[in-house]
């Protein structure tokens, strides 16, 4: 009698437990959940896109930027030649879709708001560097979720053009659910630990950018004034959006920790930058790069020409030229994704071209003590004097794009190339028909510089639908 008894308990317990939970809910422990929340993805997605940006665009794009040029010690390499091969773009390809648009896409589909809200913003940040760097991608068939769930392993390319205008409608998106959250965020946000004002500016801001990278082709200035008569955006050091790391094993500063385990920083200050700041009588010139502590030019900055480290003594110490400075390369430095500076040049950039409620002029010169008071700098306005800023729409465009070029140096050099693509306008070739040099071993013919990244091999050998291959000097839709 006993036995059955027991036996009645049992099923009594299980029916209970049947209506409220399985039995492979009852045995998963709550504080070693088999799957990721919320707040685990979005530190893994802000901390992947710090690699990203930093490891994958930075480092890939500071030569093409002429930033620095090849240094001592290494034959000199491909990009300095202008030689790219489709599986140098596996790792950003990879990086951006099978790990930080996956991990958006969960945040995307989040009943917290403020997560979902913040989830959209990311993922328009990351496809508009997607395209800005291969045109045509992946978009609408993208990372579609689970095999089981229908999937799909071939996704379709869409259009460029038609994905920036979504990206534009997904930042609004976005935006609004922000509008109605309540923070959930905390200490999981590497960038602004939940503040979700801050996210709001970020919002803004890289609307603005999206905005803007369409001027030369799909002007939208209605859009750009509403927005700028309306929104906040990152306009202080407070509000710059960026991923801290540290001077520890395993948090350190991405390219730095990419450099340092494989041959180091060998780059040299390239003289296209260096002739520029001179020219100027820029003291930026001697924050972002480090001065010779031997040889003839001891205690100054010596750069060279773009791409001529083989005329160069093979036997010259590195300590002979100036390389980046600790303002630029760093362990513990941040990755930036979006500065107060770079949003300063793009008001002014838009009130120049659009008549916005900023003062163009005001702006510029934000723009520039922004990026001073960044590198630690006094003296900001006394050389913004210096450039007489004004004259024709083309004249201020042309100073708005030489110092957005400078002030992006050491921070965001990927988004310095992009933007030396853009402001280098019919009949005012500022960058590729003034500033940049011409390496002397490139492949391509004189005066033609980069302006595309080749579609990677891996996603060529595995998706039926990727385009025929390009040329890096096709340019994006937005190029001109």
């Amino acid at each position: 009698m006993k036995y059955i008894l027991k036996s009645l308990i049992l099923i009594a317990i299980f029916s209970m437990v049947a209506c409220d939970k399985s039995l492979e809910e009852i045995n998963i422990d709550p504080n070693n959940s088999p799957s990721a929340n919320e707040s685990q993805v979005l530190s893994s997605i802000l901390g992947n896109m710090g690699y990203l940006v930093d490891t994958d665009l930075n480092s890939a794009s500071f030569l093409w930027a002429q930033y620095y040029t090849w240094g001592i010690g290494v034959s000199i390499g491909n990009q300095e030649r202008f030689v790219a091969q489709p599986d140098d773009y596996n790792n950003v390809w990879s990086r951006a879709y099978a790990v930080c648009l996956t991990d958006v896409k969960f945040l995307t589909k989040s009943d917290k708001a403020s997560y979902k809200g913040v989830g959209m913003l990311l993922e328009s940040y990351i496809y508009q560097s997607l395209v800005d760097h291969f045109g045509n991608v992946p978009y609408s068939e993208a990372v579609s979720g689970e095999i089981s769930e229908g999937a799909i392993l071939a996704p379709k390319y869409d259009d460029a053009a038609t994905i920036y205008g979504s990206m534009i409608s997904r930042v609004d998106e976005g935006m609004a659910v922000l509008e109605n959250a309540t923070s959930e965020i905390g200490s999981d946000d590497f960038v602004y630990g939940g503040n979700l004002s801050s996210w709001k500016k970020f919002g803004n801001s890289l609307k603005l950018r999206l905005l803007m990278r369409l001027s030369e082709v799909s002007p939208n200035g209605d859009a750009v004034k509403a927005l700028i008569a309306n929104g906040s955006f990152i306009s202080s050091p407070s509000d710059v959006a960026k991923v801290g790391f540290s001077d520890i094993s395993g948090a350190q500063n991405p390219m730095f920790a990419r450099f340092e385990w494989g041959v180091g920083d060998f780059y040299f200050a390239s003289n296209a930058t260096v002739n520029v700041l001179n020219d100027l009588n820029d003291p930026r010139v001697n924050s972002f790069y480090s001065k010779a502590t031997t040889g003839t030019f001891k205690d100054q900055i010596r750069g060279i020409n773009q791409g001529t480290i083989d005329d160069e003594p093979f036997t010259a110490p590195a300590s002979d030229y100036s390389g980046s400075s600790p303002y630029a390369y760093g362990p513990a430095n941040s990755v930036v994704l979006m500065s107060d500076y770079e949003v300063w040049f793009l008001r002014a950039e838009a009130a120049a071209r659009y008549g916005t409620a900023d003062n163009d002029a005001t702006a510029f010169a934000n723009a520039i003590s922004a990026n001073f008071t960044n590198i630690g700098l006094a003296g900001a306005g006394d050389y913004t004097a210096t450039l007489n800023y004004g004259g024709s729409l083309d004249e201020k465009l042309n100073k708005i794009g030489v110092q957005k070029w400078i002030s992006l140096n050491g921070t965001q050099e990927d988004e310095g190339w992009i933007e030396t693509r853009r402001f280098d306008r019919p009949g005012n070739r500022i960058f590729t028909g003034g500033i940049f040099q011409n390496p002397p071993l490139s492949v391509i013919p004189a005066g033609q510089f980069p302006s595309a990244w080749l579609y990677p091999a891996s996603e060529r050998s595995l998706n039926p639908n990727a385009p025929a291959q390009r040329s890096i000097t096709d340019k994006i839709f937005w190029d001109n």
